[in-house]
């Protein structure tokens, strides 16, 4: 009888065993399973494009999870693609087109750093304003990045002390002039700092100046530099100065904006006469990278209505899908600058000069003066 129960017990207990070893494979094999139904993509972006309910809602359009890498600047993104094993370190990336075009297309056909994208893959790329056809990368009729965000520099400024409806507000002059001398803020930056002078003075094309014309804004800089009460080198630096009152106006971008204005201060963006300075980042999928067809997805999602149409409020910068603005009202439109869209606020792209260095050289001279 005990012999009885002890094969009895034996038998349940091996029983037992071969329950939960199963269990425990049907386990792994369903967390693989939903592994490989939702991959992780690993991409580098400005943070802000996948904060808050943002990240919810690209990963459930795209069915993955995000891993963002910390991001730098444009030129760090690029660096990376560039850099040995760049092509297959990262599912997805952004940067400003002005950089990415030459990186991601490389010098000719068949060098290209990123995948050839399939647009019926991204159905909401119908969506992209036509104001940013021109920041498509494409070659031979392929797309190799489109344009998701877009933003703006502009003059910056604290509306209890700098008049919002004075014209003289609305004007890179701002900046320059004597009216706030010894409260102004530049940011040390020889590209955006030379383009905005040079719209000021009235150059249609910037970017092209002569090298006579680049010493004649070096010499104006260098003459209103008197006004500057100091010169900023990183965003939240330039937030800090205008919300201790130390300037109250300065050449701005959209983060020293938006950080203020979440806290509750009176720091607008002027829509400047000559255009404020407007930039693209297209999103690319490295060619070697894995998950591409996610990787599409969540492009498409990022241009989808969902996303669009809360971009600007997470993160204070703007749409490049049609759906962005679609529900705001014509005021919301015009805060938040989607009036550049429809050409109700006046823009110039931030394009790249062919004679960047001597454009470096220029601004050392005006940091010296």
């Amino acid at each position: 009888m005990k012999h009885l129960n002890r094969v009895d017990g034996d038998t349940d207990r091996r029983g037992f065993l071969k329950v939960g070893a199963a269990t425990a494979v049907l386990a792994g094999t369903s967390g693989a399973a939903l592994a490989q139904s939702v991959p992780t993509l690993e991409i580098l972006v400005a943070n802000a494009l996948v904060s808050g309910p943002l990240k919810g809602i690209l990963e459930e359009e795209a069915k993955c999870k995000i891993n963002d890498a910390p991001f730098q600047s444009s030129t760090d993104v690029v660096a990376r693609l560039v850099a040995p094993g760049g092509t297959g370190r990262y599912n997805m990336m952004m940067s400003h087109s002005i950089f990415s075009r030459g990186p991601v297309l490389g010098p000719s056909a068949g060098q290209e750093k990123c995948t050839a994208l399939d647009l019926s893959k991204i159905p909401n790329f119908k969506h992209l304003a036509n104001t940013f056809k021109d920041d498509i990368l494409s070659r031979d009729g392929k797309v190799f990045g489109i344009p998701v965000m877009w933003g703006y520099d502009t003059v910056v400024y604290n509306r209890d002390v700098v008049p919002e409806n004075d014209p003289y507000t609305q004007s890179w002059g701002a900046i320059f002039e004597d009216k706030y001398a010894g409260r102004i803020g530049w940011f040390d930056t020889a590209h955006q700092m030379i383009m905005a002078a040079g719209l000021y003075l009235g150059n249609k094309q910037p970017e092209q100046m002569s090298t006579a014309e680049l010493n004649e804004v070096g010499k104006f800089l260098i003459a209103k530099k008197k006004n500057v009460r100091t010169l900023w080198t990183s965003f939240a630096q330039g937030a800090n100065l205008l919300a201790s009152g130390e300037i109250v106006v300065t050449f701005g971008a959209i983060p020293v904006r938006y950080g203020l204005q979440q806290k509750g201060m009176p720091i607008r963006s002027a829509w400047c006469k000559e255009g404020v300075l407007s930039f693209v980042q297209p999103a690319y999928i490295p060619k070697d990278s894995k998950n591409q067809d996610t990787a599409h997805a969540l492009i498409n999602a990022m241009l989808g209505k969902a996303y669009a149409s809360r971009l600007s409020t997470v993160s204070g910068y703007l749409s490049a899908s049609t759906l962005g603005a679609q529900d705001l009202s014509a005021a919301d439109r015009q805060a938040w600058g989607y009036g550049i869209l429809d050409g109700s606020t006046k823009h110039y792209p931030l394009r790249m000069p062919p004679n960047l260095q001597q454009w470096i050289e220029v601004w050392a001279r005006v940091k010296s003066a």
